[in-house]
C-alpha cells in the first residue's frame, strides 16, 4: 500500500481557505470585526503548513486518485498530483494570500462589506490552490472557472463605483471568450487520448496542434496576453490587495502554470505561436506601462510584459526558467501592487475630500522621506523586477536569456533584449516619480501602521535571491527537464551592461511623462484595444444574428415538423388504425348476432331454416 506523506498537507492548505471562506459568510454582521482576523489566521496556518511539506522533503512526487464519476464504459479520475513543483507553486500562492489577508486587515478597515471581500478572498485562494493540484485538466477546468467568477466579484467589490463594475464585466466576458476554445481544446485531448490526465497526454496524435492552441487560447484571455490584454489594466478599478492576489498569484497565474503543466506534451507549432504572442505581449506590455501615468495600471502592464516573457521563454521550451520567473514574480509584484496600496491609502488619509487624483503619479513626489518602510519594501521588488543582480528576477531573467540565445535567431534575441531594457525604464520612472522626485503639493502622506508594512517588508525580502537554497532549485530543474543552471558569462554581462544602460537612460529623462511620441504610442495602442473590443463585439453581433435568424429558425422549422408529422400520426392512427380494428370487430359481432339467433332453442324456427336450406339446395341443384 502507497503511503502518501505530502497529500495530507496538501488536502489541509486546500480546505484551510475554504473553511475561511465559509467563516466570513457565516459570520453575523454584529461580529464582523472578527472576519479578518480569522481569516487571516487561517490563510497563514495553510501557509505554514505548505512551506513545512515544502521543505521537509523537497524532492518527493506522489500522486493520488479516485474515481469521480462513470459515464457508459468511460469512467473519469481526479486527484492530487504532489511535485517539487506543485508544491513550490502552492507554497507561493498561500504565502502571498496570506500577505495580501494580513495588508487587508488596514487597508479595508471600515468597509461596509468584509463578509463578502474575505468571503471571496479565501474562494479565490482556495480555487488557485485546486488548480495547482489537479492531476487532470477537467478539474483543473473547473477550478479555472471558479477563479473567473471570484475575480469578477472581487473586481467590483465597491458597487458604488460604476467603473468597478465595467472593469469586471468586461474582465469576466474576455476572459470567457478564451475558455470557450480551453473547453473545445479539452474536448479534443479527450477524443485523442481518452484520458485528461496530466501523465497520459502527449504530442503524437494529428490534433495535438489545434487542442495545444485552442488551450493557449485559454491562457491568453485568463493571462492577459495579446490580443485579449486590455481587460487586466481596467481591472484595477477593485481593491488594491485584489489587484496584488490577481497579479501575482492566482488568476493570471494560472494559465502560466497550466502551461508548465502541459509544456511537454505540446507541438512544436504550438510552441511556436507561443512564442509569437509572448514577445507581443511583452513589448506591448512595456510600452503601456512606459506610457501609463496611473500608478496601478502601469504594474498592471508591467503583469502583462512578464507574463509574455515567461510564455515566450516556454515558446522555447525553457520550462524551469519560465517556472521560476514565475515563482519570483509572485513575490515581487505582489510586494510592488501592495506598497501601491500603502502609498494610496497613506495619500488619501492626507487629502481627505480634496480632489486629488493620488493614483496618478505626477501628482506624488518625495514620500521616501514619509513612507521610508514602504519606500525600501518597493524599491527592492522593483529591483527585481528589473532583473538586478542579488534579486530573484535576476535569476529566472537569465536563465531564459540563456534560452533565448541558445536558439541563435537575430530577431529573437533581439526582442527579448529590448524587453531587457524597458523594464528599469518604466519602473525607474514610477519609483523616481512616487518617491524621488519633489512633491508637487504641501501635502504628504504618512507611514501606514505595521499591519500594513509588514506585508510589503516580508514580500520584499521573498525578493532577495540568497534566501532560497540552490538545492531546492535542483529538484525542481530535475524534475521538469534536467535543465542548467549555468549562465554564460557573455550573457550575465551584457544582460547587466544593457540593465545599466536603461537605468542611467531612466535617470537622463527622469522627468518626462509623456511627449509627442508618447501619445501617438499610447493612442496607437488605445487603438489596437479599442479594435480587440469592436471585433469582440461585432463576432458577439454576428454569431447572435446567426443564431437568432439562422440556427433559431432552422430548429423551429424542425420542432414545426415534428410537431406536424405528430399530427398527421395521430389522425391515422385514430382514422386507419384504429378504424379498421374498430370496423373488423363490428363485423364480426354483427355474423356473431346474425349466427347466435339461429339457434334459439325454437323448433319453428329450426324447421324454418331447414325449409330455406333445402329450397336454397334445390335451386342450386336446379340451376
Amino acid at each position: 500500500m502507497t503511503e502518501f506523506i505530502t497529500i495530507p498537507a496538501l488536502v489541509i492548505t486546500l480546505l484551510l481557505p475554504i473553511v475561511s471562506a465559509a467563516v466570513a459568510f457565516v459570520i453575523k454582521e454584529k461580529f464582523g470585526w472578527l472576519t479578518p482576523i480569522l481569516c487571516t489566521l487561517l490563510l497563514l496556518a495553510a501557509a505554514a503548513a505548505i512551506l513545512y511539506t515544502l521543505f521537509s522533503n523537497p524532492e518527493l512526487t506522489e500522486h493520488y486518485t479516485l474515481r469521480w464519476f462513470t459515464a457508459g464504459n468511460t469512467t473519469l479520475h481526479t486527484g492530487i498530483l504532489s511535485t517539487p513543483g506543485t508544491r513550490l507553486m502552492a507554497a507561493s500562492v498561500l504565502v502571498v494570500a496570506a500577505m495580501v489577508h494580513v495588508f487587508s486587515i488596514g487597508y479595508m478597515a471600515g468597509d461596509n462589506h468584509p463578509d463578502r471581500y474575505f468571503g471571496f478572498l479565501g474562494l479565490f485562494t482556495a480555487a488557485m490552490l485546486g488548480l495547482v493540484y489537479s492531476s487532470n485538466l477537467l478539474t483543473t477546468f473547473c477550478f479555472w472557472e471558479l477563479l473567473g467568477f471570484c475575480s469578477y466579484r472581487l473586481i467590483a467589490h465597491w458597487q458604488q463605483k460604476p467603473a468597478a463594475a465595467v472593469a469586471a464585466t468586461k474582465a469576466f466576458l474576455l476572459t470567457k471568450t478564451g475558455d470557450l476554445a480551453f473547453l473545445i481544446g479539452l474536448l479534443i485531448l479527450w477524443a485523442q487520448h481518452g484520458s485528461l490526465e496530466y501523465t497520459a497526454l502527449t504530442n503524437t496524435t494529428g490534433w495535438s496542434t489545434l487542442a495545444g492552441v485552442c488551450i493557449f487560447c485559454g491562457v491568453i484571455g485568463k493571462s492577459a496576453q495579446f490580443p485579449l490584454l486590455n481587460w487586466l489594466p481596467d481591472a484595477m478599478q477593485g481593491p488594491t490587495p485584489v489587484s496584488a492576489l490577481i497579479h501575482a498569484a492566482t488568476m493570471v497565474a494560472a494559465g502560466i502554470f497550466v502551461l508548465v503543466q502541459l509544456a511537454p506534451a505540446l507541438s512544436p507549432a504550438t510552441l511556436a505561436f507561443m512564442t509569437a504572442v509572448g514577445i507581443t505581449s511583452a513589448i506591448a506590455g512595456a510600452i503601456g506601462a512606459w506610457l501609463e501615468t496611473d500608478i496601478k495600471k502601469i504594474l498592471a502592464y508591467s503583469t502583462i510584459s512578464q507574463l509574455g516573457f515567461m510564455v515566450l521563454a516556454l515558446g522555447l521550451g525553457e520550462i524551469t526558467g519560465a517556472f521560476t520567473h514565475l515563482v519570483h514574480h509572485a513575490f515581487f509584484k505582489a510586494g510592488l501592487f501592495l506598497a501601491a496600496g500603502a502609498i494610496l491609502h497613506s495619500m488619501h488619509q492626507a487629502t481627505h475630500q480634496q480632489q486629488a487624483d493620488v493614483q496618478d503619479i505626477r501628482n506624488l513626489g518625495s514620500l521616501r522621506l514619509h513612507l521610508p518602510y514602504t519606500f525600501l519594501g518597493f524599491i527592492v521588488c522593483a529591483a527585481a523586477l528589473a532583473g538586478i543582480p542579488g534579486t530573484t528576477g535576476y535569476v529566472s531573467k537569465e536563465l531564459i536569456l540563456t534560452a533565448v540565445h541558445a536558439k541563435n535567431f537575430w530577431w529573437l534575441e533581439l526582442s527579448v533584449w529590448l524587453i531587457v531594457v524597458a523594464t528599469p525604464l518604466y519602473i525607474f520612472r514610477l519609483l523616481w516619480f512616487a518617491f524621488l522626485k519633489p512633491a508637487v503639493h504641501s501635502l504628504a502622506g504618512t507611514e501606514v501602521p505595521w499591519i500594513m508594512r509588514l506585508p510589503v517588508l516580508v514580500l520584499a525580502v521573498g525578493s532577495i535571491t540568497y534566501l532560497f537554497r540552490q538545492g531546492h532549485f535542483d529538484s525542481f530543474a530535475t524534475y521538469y527537464l534536467q535543465s542548467s543552471y549555468s549562465i554564460p558569462q557573455n550573457i550575465a554581462f551584457t544582460s547587466l551592461a544593457l540593465t545599466g544602460a536603461s537605468l542611467l537612460i531612466a535617470w537622463l529623462i527622469r522627468n518626462k511623462t509623456t511627449g509627442t511620441t508618447e501619445f501617438l504610442l499610447k493612442k496607437i495602442l488605445d487603438w489596437v484595444n479599442a479594435g480587440v473590443v469592436r471585433l469582440a463585439t461585432t463576432l458577439a453581433t454576428v454569431t447572435q444574428t446567426l443564431d437568432v435568424k439562422w440556427i433559431d429558425r432552422f430548429l423551429h422549422a424542425i420542432a414545426y415538423t415534428k410537431v406536424g408529422l405528430a399530427h398527421m400520426v395521430g389522425w391515422a392512427d385514430r382514422n386507419v388504425v384504429d378504424g379498421t380494428v374498430h370496423g373488423t370487430t363490428l363485423v364480426l359481432r354483427s355474423v356473431g348476432n346474425l349466427t347466435r339467433s339461429v339457434v334459439n332453442g325454437k323448433i319453428q324456427s329450426y324447421l324454418l331454416w331447414a325449409m330455406a336450406g333445402l329450397l336454397i339446395f334445390i335451386i342450386w341443384i336446379l340451376y
